[in-house]
């Protein structure tokens, strides 16, 4: 696997998240669900940002893949937007249950 150009992508993260408070990016060169080598993202944002909405999170996004298009690199890149203030949780998510029967 080859490593990822981190300078363009933590310079289109700032250009792109750098309102919602962005601080700087970790960066994985992994294989994703479908076998493919890809690009997993962190863009950690700096303490008591505000939300980054939709529309934001998907400029980012598609201004990265022209970024990394444009140097000849097509491979997807998953962006996970961090932010600081988030406390993980201890406990694992609630799974749906069935309907009660009838």
């Amino acid at each position: 696997m080859t490593n990822a150009p981190l300078d363009l992508i933590e310079d289109v993260l700032r250009r792109t998240l750098g309102p919602y408070g962005f601080d700087h990016a970790e960066v994985q060169v992994k294989e994703d669900h479908a076998g493919e080598e890809a690009i997993f993202i962190n863009a950690i944002l700096k303490p008591n940002s505000d939300l980054v909405g939709g529309a934001a999170a998907t400029a980012a996004d598609a201004a990265l893949y022209d970024a990394l298009l444009a140097q000849g690199d097509k491979r997807f890149a998953y962006i996970f937007i961090r932010h600081p203030d988030d406390e993980p949780s201890s406990e694992p998510p609630a799974m749906e249950q069935d309907p009660p029967q009838q």
